[in-house]
């Protein structure tokens, strides 16, 4: 199909086919991951992955096709279909040092809230009669930290940098051009209101990652980083703040396990912060907001030119 053949749909039906077409990635393109490592891994190294078992390195090379399954090749596909400048659609576009700056501050001055909010998030209880749900949140949210755990605990350098690259860099750019640079452009023009698109991106971005006991800070930071592509106008911006977020909580992993290995860094009540300090952190974060939402320059356009239609690209 050529380059933007579908440039011209209506914004609702581009949007309902993002959906459709990360699905049929995330199923073909794992798949051809999984035949690819076959003759190296053979099926036994397959079927101990799937029972929760495995090498670190299968997990790890399993972990990256799935980045790339679920986040970086349907957005390409997207993009590919939508616009006769899939980069530009996907908004790759001049960024400026400033707001670059400006975006990661907003990401650390978050940090104490959103810290605050992941405590808040697990001590949060569901009724009786959905204990089942409860528990099965927790297993799974047990069963994510315990390989993040087993990705991370590590010394060699070579493998802390692939981490960097794993963990910090690919979700980084794989992450924000799926939900930053097309769904959440694309469900704005639908709905034609950038909050409501901002803050549905976000529970959809923080809803994907399946981690339920941490789904709070998450979300918030998915709302802050779609702040950052409205009023910066450019992906650039929540990729640069992205990047930071999980390097941060790489930096703080391994300064745990290096001082203090008797704790577990992944623990969400983990020197959880006071509330006077989430409130001094929630104000701060709106202040730099401000400041992200007052300094754009002329490189940059304005949070309306954003619900522009997907065939004026063409």
């Amino acid at each position: 199909m050529k380059k933007g053949a579908l440039s011209h749909t209506m914004p609702f039906v581009q949007f309902l086919l993002i959906f459709i077409i990360v699905l049929l990635s995330s199923v073909v393109v794992t798949l051809i991951g999984v035949l690819m490592a076959l003759p190296v891994i053979g099926l036994n190294g397959i079927m101990e992955v799937a029972t929760a078992g495995g090498s670190i390195a299968v997990l790890k090379y399993l972990q990256m096709v799935q980045s790339f399954a679920i986040f970086v090749v349907p957005s390409l596909i997207v993009a590919w279909l939508f616009s006769v400048r899939p980069i530009y659609w996907l908004w790759f576009r001049a960024a400026n040092w400033r707001l670059v700056v400006i975006s990661v501050l907003l990401i650390f001055v978050a940090q104490p809230f959103t810290a605050w909010s992941a405590q808040w998030n697990a001590s949060l209880t569901l009724p009786e009669s959905l204990r089942g749900i409860e528990m099965w949140m927790k297993s799974a949210e047990e069963s994510a930290s315990g390989i993040i755990f087993r990705f991370l605990d590590t010394t060699n350098p070579l493998a802390i940098l692939f981490n960097v690259l794993m963990i910090a860099v690919l979700p980084a750019f794989g992450e924000e051009m799926l939900f930053r640079g097309a769904i959440q452009p694309t469900f704005q023009r639908w709905v034609k209101n950038h909050h409501l698109a901002i803050w549905f991106t976000a529970f959809v971005f923080s809803a994907m990652h399946m981690q339920f006991l941490t789904f709070m800070p998450r979300f918030i930071l998915g709302g802050l980083l779609g702040y950052m592509l409205v009023y910066g106008g450019s992906i650039w911006y929540p990729i640069a703040a992205h990047f930071f977020n999980n390097l941060m909580s790489l930096v703080v992993f391994h300064y745990y396990r290096a001082y203090k290995p008797e704790v577990n860094p992944l623990d969400p009540n983990l020197d959880a912060p006071s509330w006077w300090l989430a409130i001094g952190s929630l104000l701060a974060a709106c202040f730099v907001w401000w400041l992200l939402r007052n300094r754009r320059t002329d490189n940059e356009i304005d949070s309306s030119q954003v619900i522009m239609d997907s065939s004026q690209d063409d």
